[in-house]
């Protein structure tokens, strides 16, 4: 920990004045002490340089000199903090004086830095009059808006007045004038801003009026409360993620509102309250140029952020601030941006999320028992279109911050489970809020030459929402084909919602058929929209109704049909123009360039959501193959080569075939504290040949930029192999533990014994084996190393579906393999075991439940079997799925099976 780590004023004063009279006293006194007098080389010694006295008299030269200089620079350090301004000459070891002056200076003058973890550590924006009136003239009633001689700023965890001035001022000497402007200040949560107090996030600073200046930044984002309106909504309105309604307490917890009221509890929230937004996660940082990433598709002011003013002094500042910056460009938290220049809203990547789920599911669930003789390995990862894969890591970053990480694909599956049809149709972004209109009485007509891209966007974000009878989009076939391909025809039946139709005329013909019918209901049930009849009848099959198609000139009959939308759930969206509608122009970079008509407001200047052809037509595959459409996926075997047995004694033993252990000398070693460490570590387990350094950067540090991600890595290697010979006792020497082959790094297989490799190598044994013995000895021993999942518990982003599941799949087959050897061989309490470890090792898998039932029947314990058949039936009824034939028809043979007859013996006279 630094002495900038320390958060105390006090703790801080007091490490700076150790560490600086330590170096000005502390060396010279050791010097003058222990090396005094100096003994001078003799020139004889001069004409021998490896004569002590001769390397005796260099180093204390060399001491001497850095102290020097050191004492040098902390002069002129301390001269430029007496005037208040910075010299121009730099000097050695400067930048260390200027660090410790500063620290004690600040600590003595600032408040100490705000406390961790309060609110999202991202800098709100410096402007003037930023917050709305009301949030000011709580602390300072006497001050009008337009009057005011400052610009403000909000605190935000472990800012400190140091960091604030170096940031929004250029220069982190002006702290005094922060102090200055804020000295006795009543906040906004009752609090006074005194010398030496902390700083609490949520605070409002006056700034110097240059800071508006000097950081271009957009005003701060602030949310005026409707009737009915909930944190949790307005987290999931303007940050993407209901989660963090928190936040948005924390930040505004305590302040006063109109009316006098403060809020002070999450769920009583009053009308009119004016909220203060966090900054989404990616507003701040930088996008690195020097990475591939997708075309900016927002204006640059919306999200360029300011770069720090480079000084030609050498004034003193903390350590550099590496936050992390994303490789690839983001608009923002609520969107997602496509490696083939698509933008699409990041619950859509929910959708698609939850169809790779649903697919791996099917596809686990009905893999069947292998035969005997089938060679078993591994499968390689089953390749992901760009978009496809982009929409998934999206979603699955969404769960970051998470505690529990992202979940399992049965719970993703289950929880995305609704009956309720979507209100709202998002339609893009303006600057970095999101842009919804509702769905209702939608009339809608796009033109220009994005526009299409435009509709491919709508037509898929409903798709992903049309399960369950929630939405319905009608296109005719010629449009369908145009914007998504020839494939599109044969996906029909296997993308709920979507009909396709001959002409135009027919898709209003069947939006007349839908006004009549549902005319017809609202009157049966006596409910005056369709709204309200949802509320009153959720079982009634009413989905959002959306006809798109491409009309140039616009449909009369459809402009008259689409004035009663908003009655009958139903909305258009045209390429063309519509008369009684609004009319977009959307240009090469899908903003609304121009527009007409009743949303013009809503629409002006909007980004809205696109995507091109060929990503289009991969999510669309995509949506299908999660509704069902078969797929067998191509499984050809990882290109895996382990290293053979060592030899020699591996005093480190690393087990993540179930929850990850490293023992060393047969003592566990715990390095879960060092995250990266362990990450690292089991990377380069899963990659026995090795890795260069940006792969590995890849991996485990995606969103960083290039340099900074080199740093943790070297840090994490540090810290792994600090860990390891710490608790083994080798030196540097004796073991390096990951050792370095050229640009590749991999673990040293002769001191590391990796569980993993084993079960590779037991595999290989089972694929040669000659007769059933060796077979049976061979998964013998991958059942032993079989205690679970792949690194049970963690959870990497890039682990689950590239290794895990792979692994996960290939480990049941070869235990139902293991099963079966042992039913040839009489010993069925073994396979049953077996079949046991199977169900246990992936549960969804419908072919190791009904061995284990099955054989559970055939030993007569017909009760444990109904036990498993219900546990099997719930998980399938979770997914809302039927079981296979081969399932159904066990479980006929276990409902009709005989039951002993009873024997009633004879009563004795």
């Amino acid at each position: 920990m630094t002495m900038y780590g320390l958060r105390h004023p006090i703790l801080a004063k007091a490490a700076a004045v150790a560490v600086l009279t330590g170096l000005l006293a502390g060396i010279p006194a050791i010097l003058l002490t222990f090396f005094w007098p100096v003994d001078l080389p003799t020139l004889d010694d001069l004409a021998t340089p490896a004569e002590p006295v001769v390397i005796k008299t260099l180093l204390l030269a060399t001491v001497w000199t850095c102290w020097t200089l050191f004492a040098g620079a902390v002069i002129a350090e301390l001269v430029a903090t007496a005037r208040a301004r910075r010299g121009r000459v730099r000097m050695p070891f400067q930048r260390l004086a200027a660090y410790l002056i500063t620290t004690i200076t600040v600590a003595t003058t600032a408040p100490v830095a705000a406390s961790r973890g309060t609110i999202p550590a991202a800098a709100v924006a410096v402007a003037p009059a930023a917050l709305p009136q009301h949030h000011l003239t709580a602390a300072e009633p006497k001050t009008s808006e337009s009057a005011k001689p400052y610009a403000t700023y909000v605190v935000q965890p472990r800012d400190t007045l140091w960091t604030i001035a170096d940031k929004q001022l250029g220069d982190p000497m002006r702290y005094r004038e922060i102090v200055a402007l804020n000295q006795g200040r009543t906040m906004d949560d009752g609090q006074t801003f005194t010398r030496g107090d902390w700083l609490r996030p949520g605070w409002t600073l006056r700034l110097p009026d240059d800071a508006a200046r000097k950081g271009p930044r957009a005003s701060q984002r602030t949310h005026t409360v409707r009737p009915g309106e909930s944190l949790w909504e307005i987290a999931e309105q303007h940050l993407g993620d209901g989660k963090r309604y928190k936040e948005i307490f924390r930040l505004n917890r305590d302040r006063l509102q109109p009316g006098g009221a403060r809020l002070t509890d999450p769920d009583v929230l009053e009308s009119g309250w004016h909220l203060v937004l966090p900054e989404r996660e990616q507003e701040t940082r930088k996008a690195d140029p020097t990475r591939h990433r997708a075309p900016s598709l927002l204006p640059t002011a919306t999200s360029a952020t300011r770069q720090p003013a480079h000084h030609e002094d050498a004034s003193p500042r903390p350590t550099a601030d590496f936050s992390p910056q994303p490789r690839r460009s983001a608009v923002c938290s609520s969107v997602v941006v496509l490696p083939e220049g698509g933008m699409m809203a990041i619950s859509f990547a929910a959708g698609v999320a939850v169809a790779l789920a649903s697919a791996r599911l099917r596809h686990r669930r009905r893999l069947p028992v292998p035969a005997v003789d089938e060679p078993l390995s591994v499968p390689a990862p089953e390749p992901q279109a760009p978009a496809v894969r982009a929409l998934e890591q999206s979603h699955r970053r969404g769960f970051a911050e998470s505690e529990d990480g992202p979940p399992e694909d049965i719970e993703l599956v289950t929880s995305a489970f609704s009956i309720d049809p979507p209100l709202m149709l998002k339609a893009g972004v303006r600057g970095e809020d999101p842009v919804s209109l509702e769905l209702s009485g939608l009339n809608l007509a796009l033109t220009g030459p994005g526009a299409d891209d435009c509709v491919r966007a709508i037509v898929l974000d409903l798709l992903a929402q049309a399960d369950q009878h929630r939405a319905e989009i009608v296109i005719p076939s010629q449009d369908a084909v145009r914007w998504f391909g020839e494939t599109i025809t044969t996906l029909t039946g296997h993308l709920p919602g979507l009909r396709l139709v001959t002409t135009l005329d027919e898709a209003v013909d069947h939006l007349e058929e839908q006004f009549v019918a549902r005319r017809r209901i609202l009157r049966d049930h006596d409910t005056d929209d369709i709204p309200q009849l949802r509320e009153a009848e959720p079982g009634e099959p009413l989905p959002a109704l959306l006809l798109t198609a491409s009309a140039a000139d616009g449909h009369a009959y459809l402009d008259t049909l689409m004035s009663l939308g908003s009655t009958f759930g139903v909305g258009s969206v045209l390429i063309g123009r519509s008369v009684s509608g609004t009319t977009c122009k959307v240009d090469q970079d899908h903003r609304v360039a121009e527009a007409t008509g009743t949303l013009e407001k809503e629409l002006r200047d909007v980004t809205l959501f696109h995507m091109p052809t060929n990503a289009a037509a991969t999510v669309l595959h995509t949506l299908a193959v999660g509704n069902g459409m078969p797929a067998e996926p191509t499984e050809k075997p990882a290109e895996l080569e382990v290293p053979p047995p060592s030899t020699a004694p591996q005093p480190v033993r690393f087990a993540i075939l179930g929850a990850p252990v490293i023992e060393v000398n047969g003592t566990p070693v715990d390095i879960s504290g060092r995250a990266k460490a362990l990450e690292l570590f089991v990377l380069l387990a899963l990659h026995p040949k090795g890795l260069d350094r940006e792969e590995i950067c890849e991996h485990l540090w995606p969103d960083l930029e290039e340099t900074l991600a080199g740093y943790r890595f070297h840090a994490a290697l540090k810290d792994l192999r600090a860990a390891l010979r710490g608790a083994s006792g080798l030196g540097e020497k004796e073991a390096s533990f990951v050792e370095r082959s050229g640009k590749t790094y991999r673990i040293e297989a002769q001191r590391v014994d990796v569980d993993l490799w084993a079960f590779h190598r037991a595999l290989a044994d089972a694929r040669t084996a000659g007769n059933d013995e060796a077979k049976t000895a061979a998964l013998e021993a991958v059942a032993s190393l079989c205690r679970g999942r792949l690194c049970q518990g963690l959870k990497y982003d890039w682990l689950d579906q590239d290794h895990r599941w792979p692994l996960t799949v290939t480990s049941v087959k070869a235990l139902l393999q293991l099963g079966v050897l042992h039913e040839r061989a009489g010993r069925t309490e073994h396979a049953l075991e077996v079949y046991d470890q199977a169900c246990a090792l992936d549960p969804d898998m419908e072919s190791a439940a009904r061995s284990a039932i099955r054989l559970l029947i055939d030993l007569g314990r017909t009760d444990e079997a109904r036990m498993r058949a219900r546990h099997l039936k719930a998980r399938l009824d979770a997914l809302g799925v039927q079981c296979s034939s081969e399932t159904q028809a066990l479980l006929d043979r276990m409902n009709t099976a005989s039951k002993p007859p009873v024997r009633l013996q004879t009563p004795r006279a």
